[in-house]
C-alpha cells in the first residue's frame, strides 16, 4: 500500500500537535453578558403578531389566501417570524417585556379578536369557494339528491 507525501506530513503533524503541552486554559469570564440582540417594541409588536398568525393553522390558512402576494413569499414572512420568536425567547425576554410589555401575550388575544371580526394581520379574510352555497342552496342540493336516490330504489 502506497501513501502520498502529502498524507504521510500531515499525518505525523497532526499526531505532534496533540503532543505540545498547553499552559493556559481557556476559561469563560462568569461576568460576562451575552448582549441582547436590538429589537424595537415596533419590531417585537409585528413578529409577534405574525408568529401568532403562524401557530394557528385557521390563522395561518386564512392568511395565507388573503395574501396578494403569494403562499410561498407569503409562508416566508410567517416562518422567519415564528424562528425569531423562538431564537432570540423574545417572550420570555424579561428587559424587552418590561419595555414593551408582553406583547406576544397582546398578540395571542388580538389576533383572535382580528379573527372573529374578520382580519387576519393586515388583510381582510377572503370567503372560500365552499361558502358560495347557502343553507338554503345547500338543503334543496340534499333534497334533490335524496329524491333522486329514492327514485332510483
Amino acid at each position: 500500500m502506497q501513501f502520498s507525501i502529502a498524507s504521510v506530513t500531515l499525518l505525523s503533524l497532526s499526531a505532534s500537535v496533540s503532543a505540545i503541552p498547553v499552559d493556559q486554559r481557556f476559561e469563560v469570564d462568569p461576568t460576562y453578558v451575552i448582549p441582547r440582540a436590538v429589537v424595537t417594541c415596533a419590531e417585537y409588536s409585528e413578529t409577534a403578531n405574525y408568529s401568532a398568525i403562524g401557530l394557528n393553522s385557521t390563522y395561518r390558512g386564512a392568511f395565507l389566501v388573503g395574501s396578494p402576494d403569494g403562499t410561498d413569499y407569503t409562508r416566508s414572512i410567517l416562518d422567519k417570524a415564528q424562528k425569531k420568536m423562538t431564537d432570540l425567547k423574545l417572550r420570555f425576554d424579561e428587559a424587552l417585556n418590561a419595555e414593551c410589555g408582553n406583547l406576544s401575550t397582546v398578540a395571542d388575544t388580538e389576533v383572535t379578536t382580528n379573527f372573529t371580526n374578520g382580519i387576519v394581520g393586515p388583510f381582510a379574510i377572503k370567503k372560500s369557494a365552499g361558502d358560495r352555497l347557502s343553507s338554503g342552496m345547500g338543503t334543496v342540493i340534499l333534497a334533490a339528491t335524496f329524491a333522486g336516490a329514492a327514485l332510483l330504489l
